[in-house]
């Protein structure tokens, strides 16, 4: 069936219809070719393609037969195999059928060939198409559409440059027929094709995938980097980007970039009014794949007009999903031909974005993780400066009492070496030795109001190492006085070789007075009947930690409240804060150690807290 009305025979020899020898002749030929791409191996199909093309040629006096491939997304045509007759120009290796041919393509689409024996046979909404033949030197013309599983693949053209002919319709039959010989072989030779792509990005994301598991911590944004490059240099894309979505909103942010050399860098993804009706799909979920940007729909005007002015040709963008929710998108756009964007690679890009999208996702938490840290001990030691000041308050009689000793002991030695000093004849050694007695009581209370003032002021953790033993008797020497006044032993005993920590020595006597707070108040509860005895024990325990326990004969605790007494604003005392405990468990932690209370055989509680010899691993 023609697609043009059948044009009056021409006179000339040159413009005959094909006789019945030339017809036995091309049926020969057909069943030749026919035969020839039987069992024909992959290697073999090129070669035995240009071959048939150059029979056809001869066979029937034309001047150039061409096999072309149709790209049905962008419209694009390649050209395959091409034989010309010497002197004959090769025809353009590719254009674009949406542009040029737009009527040739249409009828192709439709499974209709085309045939003409002039160019004026060619219909009135043929007139691009004409033009675009004139402008190749095309006189006559037939292209058989090659169709394969009801999609168009590519055509088989014949066509005469030097003069016109008729093309009879017993030999537009054989045509078809021998269309859908070379149809076959393209189908083999496009399938070989895809395999062989499909092989070579399976190769390529493994290679990526086993870069992004073998990179070190904190470099997987740089394995990453690499992978959208040779993501994009397989592909025959110029820009490469991964997006993270706005939560809740169809809209995304670039994270992650990748541009050839010479071309801008990708444009913010469903930034409105940007590209919002494809970030609209790709928040639902779909892929977006573009073979011509042109191709937008109406409603796409936007996102048409902004990819156009960055030169985007073709685009394709994957959705990332984590956890069945869409949290970004990768896209790939080409941005000087049409690309395919072939079938068989869609799944391959999808998985490398997933685990994309995973690791910044893993990234991303991580860094929410160290915030929250940080921010977390922030809070800690703000709360810890208060639990400080408290503490400093309640002590602040006893502490007043202990710096007035060292205050009057000044005044009496002062006195007593200004008498010697304005007797006749001074003894100036005795003055001497008051005036060492008064800077000694100085210092003394100098060292007071200095422990005040580290317990006071805000602080931020400076682990270093330590003497424990000595840390834990400057506490006792700080609350000696209190324990005085309350009449309240402390009896302490440490191993002999404890080896030194590493700690914050503020944090630590923080715990430490805490505890020694508590046991004092607790002997001092109605119902505490024990001696009114704290006991301070420091050893090593089977773990190879240092491990302090603090213990008392006081009211104890319930047997209900060991670990509710750790618990933020929980406090057995009307007056207390409930947050001490609390502190003090968080401090111990953040060295790496363990805080915990027991009952203290023979009544009272037994407060126990380990810390490492070395530091935590950050």
């Amino acid at each position: 069936m023609r697609s043009v009305a059948e044009p009056a025979v021409p006179s000339d020899a040159g413009r005959a219809a094909v006789s019945v020898h030339d017809l036995l002749r091309f049926e020969r030929l057909l069943s030749d070719l026919s035969a020839s791409f039987i069992g024909l191996p992959p290697q073999g199909i090129d070669a035995a393609i240009r071959d048939g093309l150059a029979r056809i040629v001869s066979a029937l006096g034309i001047d150039r037969s061409t096999l072309s491939r149709v790209s049905p997304l962008s419209g694009r045509v390649e050209i395959t195999h091409s034989f010309a007759v010497d002197g004959i120009e090769p025809v353009p290796p590719a254009l674009s059928a949406r542009e040029m041919t737009p009527w040739v393509l249409a009828m192709a689409l439709a499974n209709k060939p085309i045939v003409f024996t002039r160019l004026d046979d060619l219909p009135p909404e043929a007139e691009l198409d004409r033009e675009t033949f004139r402008s190749i030197g095309v006189k006559s013309h037939v292209t058989m559409p090659i169709v394969v599983g009801g999609q168009l693949h590519g055509g088989l053209s014949f066509g005469c440059l030097r003069e016109e002919r008729i093309w009879p319709d017993a030999l537009l039959t054989r045509m078809r027929l021998l269309a859908d010989v070379f149809g076959s072989a393209l189908a083999r030779n496009r399938a070989q094709e895809e395999l062989d792509n499909a092989i070579g990005f399976e190769r390529l994301a493994s290679g990526i995938l086993a870069s992004l598991v073998l990179a070190e911590p904190g470099e997987e944004s740089l394995a990453i980097g690499i992978g959208l490059r040779q993501i994009g240099q397989f592909m025959g894309a110029e820009q490469v980007a991964l997006w993270r979505r706005v939560a809740g909103q169809p809209q995304f942010g670039g994270t992650q970039r990748w541009h050839a050399e010479g071309f801008a860098p990708p444009m913010g993804l469903g930034d409105t009014p940007v590209l919002p009706w494809i970030g609209d799909r790709v928040a639902a979920g779909r892929i977006v794949r573009l073979g011509r940007v042109a191709d937008l729909p109406r409603e796409a005007q936007a996102d048409r007009a902004a990819l156009a002015a960055i030169g985007v040709c073709s685009l394709l963008v994957v959705p990332i999903s984590v956890s069945g929710t869409i949290v970004g998108a990768l896209s790939i756009a080409s941005m000087q031909r049409p690309n395919e964007w072939p079938d068989a690679l869609t799944p391959g890009v999808s998985l490398l974005a997933e685990v994309f999208g995973s690791l910044q996702a893993r990234e991303a938490a991580e860094r929410r993780k160290l915030a929250a840290e940080v921010e977390a001990a922030h809070w800690r030691e703000r709360l810890a400066h208060l639990v400080r000041v408290h503490t400093a308050g309640e002590m602040s009689v006893a502490l007043a009492h202990e710096i007035t000793q060292p205050l009057g002991a000044i005044e009496n030695y002062a006195l007593a070496a200004r008498r010697r000093a304005s007797e006749p004849a001074p003894d100036l050694g005795r003055v001497m030795d008051l005036l060492d007695k008064v800077i000694g009581q100085a210092t003394r209370a100098g060292d007071v109001v200095t422990r005040m003032r580290s317990m006071a002021q805000r602080h931020e953790l400076d682990a270093k190492p330590i003497d424990i033993e000595h840390a834990i008797a400057e506490c006792v020497g700080m609350v000696k006085m209190d324990c005085e006044l309350r009449d309240i032993r402390i009896r302490s005993a440490a191993a002999i070789g404890l080896p030194v920590v590493v700690v914050d020595e503020i944090h630590l006597q923080q715990v430490v007075l805490n505890l020694l707070r508590n046991a004092m108040e607790a002997i001092e509860l109605p119902g505490a009947g024990g001696a009114r005895e704290i006991g301070i024990a420091i050893a090593l325990n089977e773990r190879d930690e240092v491990q302090v326990e603090v213990g008392d004969r006081g009211a104890g605790i319930a047997e209900g409240d060991l670990e509710r007494v750790f618990e933020s604003f929980y406090s057995t005392k009307s007056s207390g804060l409930g947050v001490g405990l609390a502190i003090c468990r968080k401090l111990i932690e953040a060295h790496g150690g363990r805080l915990w209370a027991s009952h203290n055989p023979g009544g009272g509680a037994l407060f126990r807290f380990t810390l490492p010899v070395t530091p935590p691993a950050d």
